[in-house]
């Protein structure tokens, strides 16, 4: 059985488990070695659905043991980190309205706290925070004075910090100073004043507020895109895949909620952003998998409109010189343009044990200046 074959039966899952109904059957041509019983488990993980199939009580009970009970125990860790993670995020978002630092909450967890009956269902690793305007100290000192500490690097537009919970949970929170943490990406939806228009979002806090829904669909769509083409961690190893389920029941859950007027916005967010043809890709996997309902006239309307040539290149395959160009291209001051430079020249810890997993004992400078003769050579070769 092929990871094409599990993945068809956990989109059919999914389908049924979304709408209330009961789980198609365990096919009876599926092997239950406990080998291909981990393979499934390792798809379930992947796909970010263990809660959501648990709900199926009574056809997980006819599951192979090995899936069984691989699923509980992650489902049940889900919502125990549900649980931590929701009062962390309160407390940040209380802190930071303290200080009187607006805070937008974007993806996953404002969707988690709008459309899921219960936020542990929608699966995620950290919550991304949109701090508009915001001065970079300001939010430090606060968010210091949590106890929360510095995750990986600090990127030019977005930086992650870290705490553990009294259940002894890491919960991840990824600090935009932008729409995006790429400046190409950020000028296309800065444009269309995406992260401006906001909602309460009072499951959190009565302080907490969200990205407005057509505007968060436009980011998730962004972000499956972007997991393609760069990829993304999903335990010890790199992922290059755009179709995690989870994202799938995202789109399904909007587009139901989506009336008229929402459609009608959307397209025309998408005009203005140039991300057109994002969006109609990632609504074409939401349908494909799930059988999402979308308005009338959606897909053609996307579909006449172009993207923005400088996104659609960003997100293609090119040289690290051609990609940094580009974004120096959209950074709106000199100071940006430096700050993107030296990172890109000099980056951190987490970018260098990523490319040389092998020396992550070395000094960093030494690994600094290895990437720096690497990247050389490899320019060197392309002029010859």
């Amino acid at each position: 059985m092929t990871t094409e074959s599990i993945d068809h039966l956990l989109a059919l899952f999914v389908r049924h488990a979304a709408r209330g109904e009961p789980l198609p059957p365990w096919p009876a041509e599926f092997p239950e070695t406990h080998a291909f019983s981990e393979a499934v488990f390792a798809r379930i993980a992947f796909h970010g659905i263990a809660l959501l199939l648990v709900g199926n009580a009574a056809t997980l009970a006819q599951w192979p043991d090995t899936v069984r009970v691989l699923v509980r125990d992650e489902a049940r860790a889900q919502s125990f980190w549900e649980l931590g993670h929701s009062q962390m995020l309160a407390k940040l978002v209380g802190a930071l309205a303290g200080a009187g630092i607006p805070t937008v909450i974007t993806k996953g967890t404002a969707i988690a706290y709008t459309l899921y009956p219960e936020p542990a269902v929608r699966r995620r690793g950290d919550t991304d925070l949109l701090l508009p305007g915001a001065s970079r100290e300001a939010v430090r000192k606060v968010v210091a004075g949590l106890g929360f500490q510095r995750a990986g690097d600090a990127r030019p537009l977005q930086e992650s910090w870290a705490c553990e919970c009294p259940l002894g949970f890491t919960h991840v929170f990824d600090l935009h100073w932008r729409s995006n943490a790429s400046a190409v990406i950020s000028q296309c939806l800065d444009r269309a004043g995406i992260g401006q228009r906001t909602i309460p979002l009072n499951r959190v806090s009565e302080l907490a507020r969200a990205v407005a829904p057509t505007d968060n669909l436009i980011l998730i769509a962004i972000n499956r895109a972007l997991h393609g083409q760069f990829g993304y961690i999903t335990g010890m190893d790199k992922a290059f895949e755009e179709n995690r389920l989870i994202w799938a029941l995202d789109l399904d859950l909007m587009c139901a909620a989506f009336g008229p007027e929402d459609w009608q916005h959307l397209t025309a967010t998408a005009r203005v952003s140039g991300t057109s043809p994002i969006i109609l890709s990632a609504l074409a996997f939401a349908e494909a998998a799930l059988g999402t309902t979308i308005g009338a006239g959606v897909m053609a309307q996307l579909a006449r409109q172009p993207g923005d040539t400088k996104l659609m290149r960003y997100l293609s395959a090119m040289s690290s010189i051609a990609r940094l160009r580009l974004e120096l291209s959209a950074c709106p001051t000199l100071v940006d343009k430096l700050l993107l430079t030296r990172y890109t020249l000099f980056p951190g810890a987490e970018v260098l044990h990523e490319r040389f997993p092998e020396a992550t004992n070395w000094p960093l400078p030494v690994l600094q200046a290895r990437r720096l003769l690497a990247g050389m050579g490899k320019l060197v070769q392309r002029r010859v």
